[in-house]
């Protein structure tokens, strides 16, 4: 109850700053108050678009958290378990983490075009990438006693990795999962604004070309709710199904 009454009068507190702020630079063209925002969004509602494109940027990143999880969390607890692989990838995986997927984008339209497919290679590159980095570092920063005490009791090789290690690097790939969501969030709009027919990155790029600032607004109000909506989703699962690795659990 306390959490939800904060929310609300953070979200008072922010709508009234972009009130007087909007009232102060009196160019409702540049800067439209937040009743014109909600008329446009209320519009946009009613006709059918808002949902339209927003499902369609929940798919897209749906299906590429879904592939690009497991595949990062493979490769990152492959690097982070044989030093020798380590030493191989390191090298790359950083060079890799310095580019972002937007200066791919013209490498992925000249080889697969302007395609649902080389939005999704985008998108998995991001996701894949930032899970692979956190799960590596998990596997890392696994404590050589919990190891040995295994070994000990004959846990060792492949049931070593399945009961001790994956387990205990789990919170740093949920972690690394939650940036993901973000991150692709952003790339998916990126992604959206070059030559897609739907989402809500091709919703900004119109309203934009028609100098609709109000429903560039909404479009861009959008993504950041339906990355916070797939966050608390994520979280919330974890709570419900694996209550051990539930952030609050950890806090405590």
């Amino acid at each position: 109850m306390k959490g939800a009454l904060r929310a609300g009068g953070a979200i008072a507190v922010v709508l009234l700053l972009w009130e007087v702020l909007a009232r102060a630079i009196d160019m409702p063209l540049l800067a439209p108050p937040p009743e014109t925002v909600a008329q446009s969004a209320l519009a946009l509602a009613k006709s059918g678009e808002l949902l339209r494109d927003t499902l369609a940027s929940l798919q897209r990143l749906v299906v590429a958290l879904v592939v690009g999880v497991p595949l990062g969390a493979m490769i990152g607890c492959a690097l982070g378990y044989w030093p020798v692989l380590d030493a191989m990838a390191s090298p790359f995986v950083r060079m890799f983490n310095a580019i972002p997927a937007i200066a791919l984008v013209p490498f992925s339209l000249l080889w697969f075009g302007v395609t649902e497919f080389s939005r999704f290679t985008l998108l998995l590159y991001t996701i894949s990438l930032t899970v692979t980095i956190s799960a590596r570092q998990g596997v890392r920063s696994v404590p050589g006693l919990r190891l040995r005490a295994g070994a000990t009791l004959g846990v060792v090789g492949v049931p070593a990795f399945l009961r001790i290690i994956l387990p205990s690097c789990i919170p740093a790939i949920i972690v690394g999962i939650r940036t993901a969501i973000g991150l692709g969030v952003m790339v998916v709009v990126a992604a959206e604004m070059l030559g897609a027919d739907s989402g809500l990155g091709y919703l900004i790029m119109q309203a934009r070309s028609q100098f609709n600032v109000p429903e560039m607004a909404v479009g861009v109000i959008s993504l950041g709710l339906l990355s916070l909506l797939l966050d608390r989703l994520f979280n919330g699962a974890i709570e419900s199904f694996v209550p051990r690795w539930s952030v609050r659990r950890r806090i405590r």
